[in-house]
């Protein structure tokens, strides 16, 4: 058991020291903007999607990588295996640019003490932070599923208004005689009701849905042949300028709009009347396909989603489930901007290929050299007990040790 353990302690070290490799390359990644190449907003997004990181996670991995290059002496000592990855997050968290020595500081806490001990001091630092500087994080309202499938509510409100919450709460209970949550309950189906009476239910608009859009369209371009490749159809906004393809598609792909067709002159074939091409049943039936994010691959967002035609309908392209996907506004419009094309597979599936000939939707694959040791014989410069804490059991006097860093971290300032 002895040797078991020892063995643990040591591949521990070994561990922290390849963590600390790998999190200087995701913070490269991150200083070259190496998302954009994949069509991503951020580094964590394509963690999430090339390393099946959860997101949360992905954006600690980014700021403690950053953090690492930032302060070499904490890249140093977690390299070495003296610092673990859960060391570097504490100290992330509070750390700002240029602050060498409360880095120092936090390094020698951490050698010497406990994890537990380290977030107890960073979470001491941040509330004399909040005190000092009087941040107000300001009004929200949270929540989350527990563990035990329970939904949990929680809230922050200005003074009045979180009195106005709690009078109603309290008048339904003393009304009804029932807890205050079946009471919250009761108060959401009011609201529920409420809206269900109303002549026209509000609902969130779509897309382009916010504005009719009239397309003035020659008829000359539009022809059986418009599916082909390469056929471009003329078009221009009522009263305004030519516009280019890109925007005409994007704009009728989800929006209002009135097609007027001309014959090449002044002369008026069709005046199109007003609808929605993509009805609410086909978007509600394309939004699990998705499982209600934006199409792109390693796109999580769920906000502002536009139906977008594979096949567009002015080139022949059928209003149906086999050709719609939904795409968010930053990917709506990136495609139309010819950034990356979108090829169908069958039954809802879809490709997306980089305007420089990359597969989006592949798996992220090449030749990379490995070392082909056995995983103990890697980082063979760390110690066997550099993962072993030098806390000797004492009591953290913790109101002491962190006004001692706090006066420190002012006067460094």
């Amino acid at each position: 058991m002895d040797e078991l353990g020892v063995r643990i302690v040591d591949m521990a070290g070994r561990l922290a020291a390849a963590t600390s490799r790998w999190l200087l390359l995701v913070a490269e990644f991150d200083a070259r903007e190496g998302y954009l190449s994949f069509g991503l907003a951020s580094s964590a997004q394509w963690l999430t999607h090339a390393c099946g990181i959860s997101h949360r996670t992905a954006v600690e991995h980014v700021r403690v990588g950053k953090s690492l290059v930032q302060y070499p002496r904490l890249a140093d000592e977690m390299g070495a295996g003296q610092l673990s990855y859960s060391h570097a997050r504490a100290i992330s968290r509070i750390v700002e640019p240029g602050e060498h020595a409360l880095v120092d500081d936090l390094i020698e806490a951490a050698t010497n003490g406990t994890v537990a001990q380290l977030e107890v001091l960073v979470r001491g630092l941040r509330t004399v932070d909040h005190d000092e500087k009087a941040t107000d994080p300001g009004e929200y309202l949270k929540h989350s599923w527990t563990p035990d499938s329970r939904w949990r509510l929680a809230a922050r409100l200005d003074p009045e208004r979180g009195a106005v919450v709690s009078a109603a709460i309290d008048a339904i209970v003393q009304r009804d005689g029932v807890s205050p949550t079946d009471a919250l309950v009761h108060l959401a189906e009011i609201g529920l009701a409420a809206v269900a009476d109303a002549e026209n239910p509000p609902r969130e608009l779509r897309g382009h849905e916010r504005a009719a859009v009239v397309i003035h369209v020659e008829a000359a371009r539009v022809s059986a042949r418009s599916a082909e490749r390469g056929t471009r159809p003329y078009a221009r906004v009522a009263g305004g300028p030519g516009l280019p393809d890109r925007v005409v598609q994007r704009l009728v792909c989800d929006g209002r709009i009135r097609t007027v067709i001309q014959d090449g002159g002044s002369n008026v074939l069709d005046v199109g009347r007003s609808h929605r091409l993509v009805t609410d049943r086909q978007y509600r039936a394309v939004l699990p396909r998705q499982h209600g994010h934006c199409g792109h691959p390693g796109c999580p967002n769920t906000k502002n989603l536009h139906a977008h035609h594979r096949i567009h309908w002015l080139h022949g392209g059928r209003t149906d489930l086999d050709n719609l996907l939904l795409l968010c506004e930053r990917h709506h419009v990136a495609h139309h901007a010819g950034q990356f094309e979108i090829f169908t597979l069958g039954a809802g599936r879809f490709r997306f290929v980089s305007s420089d000939g990359r597969d989006l939707s592949a798996a992220i694959r090449g030749s990379v050299s490995r070392d082909t040791r056995p995983l103990e014989d890697e980082q063979a410069d760390v110690a066997a007990d550099a993962a072993t804490s030098r806390w000797d059991g004492q009591r953290l006097d913790r109101r002491y040790a962190i006004s001692v860093l706090a006066r420190r971290r002012q006067v460094a300032s």
